[in-house]
C-alpha cells in the first residue's frame, strides 16, 4: 500500500485517518486528484476501478479493476485490505451488467435493491450504493470531509465580476437546476437572458456545453457573447456523493461556448485545482462565483 500510517486526531482529514482508506473511483479529474495528495500526504488507500469508468493513471497505484456489477468482490477486495473508511468518487457511466453479478450475499442483496430502484436516478442508485458499503460496515466519507480546500468557497472567485445585466440569468438558473436536481435529472443548465437552453441529462455537463458551443454554430443561438453555467447540488442529495465538479476543462468548454460566467453551489461544489480553475476564468474574460447556500431564495450573492 502507498505511504505509512497517519496519526490519529481529529476524524474526517485526509492525514486523520488511521487506517487504509478505499477509493472508488469513477470518472472525471478527482479520483487522480485525491490518489495523488493521499500518495504526497504519505497515507494508505487502495483503488477500485471501474471498469470503463476510472482514469487509467489510477493504475500507477495499487489498485483492483471490477464492474460495477461486481459489489461482493469489491467488498472482499477492500476488507482484505483492511480498509475500513470509503469514499465513492467521481462519475459513473452506464448501469450495472446483471451477466457480471455472481451469487454471494453482498451481490444479491445489491441486486435486490438495485432492480427494486431500476428506473431511478443516479441519486437514488448512489444512496443504495452508500446503504450497501454501510451495511458491510464501511464508513462512507465525502470528498469534502476528507480535503474541503476541494469545495468552492461562497462569493467571487475571480477578477471578472457579474455584470448588473447577468443578474437575471442567474436567478433563473438557480431556479432552472434546483428544478431539475428536484427530480433527479441533472445538475447544469444554461441560461441565455431570461431563457434555459440547456439542461444537463445523462451525458454530463461536458456534453452539455459542447451541445451549446454547437447550437451557437448553427445560429440556432445567437452568437454574441453572454449567458450563464448554473450547476448545483440536487436537493437532498447525500454530500458524500457526486457533488457537483468543475475544473479546467469546465471553463474551457463554457468559453467555447461563448459564455459570460459560472455559478456553482457555495460549499457544495467540488473545484479541482481551483487556482488553475481561477487563472483560466479570468484568462477568458469569464466570472466564476460561488452562491450563498443559505441564500439562493434570499438576496443574491453576486450583489
Amino acid at each position: 500500500m502507498a505511504g505509512t500510517r497517519a496519526s490519529h486526531s481529529r476524524p474526517g482529514r485526509l492525514q486523520d485517518i488511521n487506517a487504509p482508506i478505499g477509493i472508488i473511483a469513477g470518472g472525471g479529474a478527482i479520483p487522480l486528484h485525491i490518489a495523488e495528495l493521499l500518495a504526497e500526504r504519505r497515507a494508505q488507500f487502495v483503488v477500485i476501478m471501474l471498469d470503463g469508468n476510472a482514469d487509467e493513471r489510477l493504475a500507477a497505484f495499487e489498485h483492483g479493476r471490477f464492474g460495477l456489477g461486481q459489489p461482493g468482490p469489491i467488498v472482499r477486495h477492500l476488507r482484505d485490505r483492511g480498509v475500513r473508511t470509503v469514499v465513492l468518487v467521481g462519475s459513473v457511466s452506464g448501469r450495472p451488467d446483471i451477466g457480471q453479478l455472481r451469487p454471494d450475499l453482498t451481490t444479491l442483496r445489491f441486486l435486490r435493491h438495485y432492480l427494486a430502484g431500476r428506473g431511478r436516478g443516479d441519486d437514488a442508485l448512489l444512496r443504495m450504493v452508500v446503504g450497501i458499503l454501510q451495511s458491510e460496515g464501511f464508513a462512507v466519507a465525502g470528498v469534502h470531509e476528507l480535503e474541503p480546500d476541494l469545495l468552492a468557497p461562497v462569493g467571487p472567485l475571480g477578477r471578472r465580476p457579474v455584470a448588473k445585466g447577468e443578474a437575471t440569468a442567474l436567478e433563473v438558473g438557480a431556479r432552472a437546476a434546483h428544478a431539475l436536481g428536484a427530480i433527479d435529472a441533472g445538475q447544469a443548465v444554461v441560461v441565455i437572458g431570461r431563457r434555459v437552453v440547456a439542461l444537463e441529462g445523462a451525458e454530463g455537463t461536458d456534453a452539455m456545453l459542447e451541445r451549446v458551443a454547437d447550437l451557437r454554430g448553427a445560429g440556432r443561438l445567437s452568437n454574441r457573447k453572454g449567458g450563464v453555467l448554473v450547476k448545483l447540488r440536487k436537493p437532498g442529495q447525500d454530500m458524500r456523493v457526486d457533488l457537483p465538479t468543475i475544473g479546467v476543462g469546465t471553463v474551457q468548454r463554457a468559453a467555447a461556448a461563448r459564455l459570460a460566467g459560472i455559478a456553482v453551489h457555495g460549499e457544495n461544489t467540488l473545484i479541482v485545482d481551483r487556482q488553475a480553475t481561477i487563472e483560466a476564468a479570468d484568462a477568458a474574460g469569464l466570472f466564476l462565483i460561488g452562491l450563498d447556500p443559505n441564500g439562493l431564495d434570499g438576496p443574491p450573492a453576486w450583489q
